[in-house]
């Protein structure tokens, strides 16, 4: 891979979107205090929180990561990087919004949407353009068009519900519920996430990268098992909705054995903050995979609200913070301090990372996820809610991990 700091934007431009996913981390987390966590999974305020959650961590993450991530896989410049100054902006009104709507006036649902609906379009139309100049044509390349599209479909779909729900359109908004969320958590999150663990575990891993045809195995099931589930409110419902379910699964397991593959191939393990995050992210992501499946048959709602919050907070907040603790660090160094090195004493990558501060925040945070966990499977509001003190804590550490490391004199450095 040709890494080039002309490929990826500036550390500067991208500081804004790095904070305020760590805010929103930090808010989420202490926002868990105002909900019932044993509410039904209908509730607006668990609905409210979890777009908090998606929207303001998760793809705030996604938006920063991928920034950078992106161009550098398949080699190219962005087509034009100067909408990363906007993108943000649109979004936090958007989410403000849809905030509003969920736990003030449901009116303002589609008013929110519309405005993440042009964030989302300006970031996928803004890749989609970008990786259409690569001459890399992989099929991480094409799970990354794929995601894309997925997305806007979700955020589409959004739209439609908050529509039906004002009544401005005549249409049940639970018909469209599945394709909302698995267009969304399946089709982007997930299969962005299945696609750059491909890169990132071999390269902080120190694995074994597993051949393009093996990754299209995974990424062509669940991209099929997406675009079945997306056609279901439209005819054979209960039929396309368990086929959507069991090519899903398929999909995962393909996948969960290139990612055993990979991890067994290592030719030397360290177990660093990496490498943990990771442990607790995957080992996250399977038990969620086992849970939804067995809601598939006994239809629990506590299975199910177990299984999303595993997935959410172990696998998706895991995965995210231990990849932040590779890149942010290796970003700052590579466009900040490298050209440097011939003129002045300039510190190491590792440096750059508060290692103990790192080492703290990941045992509040896995201490909470165990604890939230454990109270969701005995129904205990109290226990819940100290698991989220300590998720809280450790979110805490993560805002000041994040600032520490970006709190440089950008200005001088350029």
């Amino acid at each position: 891979m040709n890494v080039s700091p002309s490929f990826s934007p500036s550390i500067k431009l991208m500081k804004t979107y790095f904070l305020l996913s760590g805010f929103f981390y930090l808010f989420s987390m202490l926002a868990l205090f105002f909900i019932n966590p044993h509410a039904d999974i209908s509730n607006f305020n668990l609905i409210g929180w979890v777009h908090l959650y998606m929207l303001g961590f998760v793809m705030m993450s996604i938006f920063s990561a991928m920034a950078q991530l992106g161009p550098i896989v398949v080699e190219t410049k962005h087509y034009y990087v100067n909408v990363f100054k906007y993108i943000w902006i649109f979004h936090i009104i958007g989410l403000i919004l849809m905030l509003v709507g969920f736990y003030i006036n449901i009116e303002f649902l589609m008013y929110g949407g519309f405005f993440v609906l042009i964030a989302m379009s300006i970031y996928a139309i803004e890749f989609l353009l970008t990786l259409k100049n690569t001459k890399r044509k992989t099929s991480i390349t094409k799970a990354m068009k794929m995601s894309n599209f997925f997305l806007l479909l979700g955020i589409i779909s959004g739209i439609l519900m908050a529509l039906g729900f004002n009544g401005f359109i005549d249409l049940d908004p639970k018909t469209i519920l599945s394709t909302h969320t698995f267009g969304l958590v399946v089709g982007f999150v997930i299969l962005l996430i299945m696609g750059i663990s491909i890169i990132l575990i071999p390269m902080f891993g120190l694995a074994k990268r597993i051949s393009d045809n093996e990754f299209s195995n995974s990424f062509i099931t669940l991209s099929f098992g997406v675009i079945v589930m997306m056609l279901s409110p439209l005819f054979l419902t209960n039929y396309l909705l368990n086929t959507a379910y069991f090519i899903t699964i398929i999909a995962i397991f393909l996948y969960l054995y290139q990612l055993f593959k990979m991890t067994s191939s290592r030719a030397k393990i360290v177990h660093d903050i990496w490498a943990r995050s990771m442990y607790v992210g995957f080992t996250s992501f399977i038990i969620s995979f086992a849970l939804l499946m067995s809601y598939l048959y006994n239809e629990n709602e506590v299975t199910l609200k177990l299984g999303m919050w595993i997935m959410f907070i172990g696998f998706f907040g895991f995965l995210i913070i231990g990849n932040f603790y590779k890149i942010i660090p290796f970003l700052v160094w590579f466009q900040v301090y490298s050209p440097l090195i011939e003129e002045r004493p300039v510190p190491m990558l590792h440096e750059l990372l508060p290692k103990k501060l790192a080492d703290i925040q990941w045992v509040f945070s896995t201490i909470g996820l165990i604890i939230s966990s454990f109270s969701m499977i005995i129904a205990n509001e109290k226990i819940f809610y100290l698991g989220a003190f300590m998720l809280s804590i450790g979110a805490l550490l993560f805002v000041i991990i994040i600032n520490k490391i970006l709190k440089i004199n950008l200005l001088k450095s350029f």
